[in-house]
């Protein structure tokens, strides 16, 4: 009986401490185990702006075969749709930021695509950057590339308000 007692205490302060922290159990490890990617806008406008990303990976039984062309498959991060992206998850001196656990990522690429409703930001393009390159990106809005760095971006044409 007193384990049946411990089994349903410890399982109702669970859920009461998952009930009155939501947020925190949908956070991102600290530190090394998140990628964060950084945007800005110009004009300051970020209401509606969301992400998609996802894992690209290759299948083990195409992979097995030498001479087979290597078909990367998509698997969605965080079971958004696309009318349901991830909305940002902070905002720093450069703009908006969305923080990911990295282990969505297992082959090291974080793909993503920004935007609000149908329209796509940079160059209506997906994007990805590599995580062994940087665990960080840094997207200026209306200009194509990825930056690495944060005084990279600044430099953009387009980064000038």
């Amino acid at each position: 009986m007193k384990r049946l007692t411990l089994i349903l205490a410890t399982s109702l302060a669970a859920a009461l401490l998952a009930w009155t922290s939501p947020a925190a159990a949908e956070e991102p490890a600290a530190g090394g185990d998140t990628v964060t990617l950084h945007y800005f806008r110009p004009d300051g406008s970020y209401d509606g702006w969301g992400i998609h990303t996802w894992e690209s990976f290759q299948d083990p039984k195409e992979a097995a075969d030498e001479f087979a062309p290597k078909p990367m498959s998509d698997r969605p991060v965080n079971k958004m749709t696309w009318f349901a992206p991830i909305m940002p998850t902070g905002k720093d001196d450069f703009g908006i930021t969305w923080t990911l656990p990295a282990k969505e990522y297992g082959n090291g690429r974080v793909n993503y695509i920004i935007h609000k409703g149908d329209k796509k930001d940079q160059c209506n393009q997906d994007k990805y950057w590599m995580m062994k390159d940087s665990k960080e990106a840094w997207v200026v809005a209306g200009d194509c590339k990825v930056y690495l760095t944060k005084e990279d971006a600044l430099k953009s044409p387009k980064a000038k308000k």
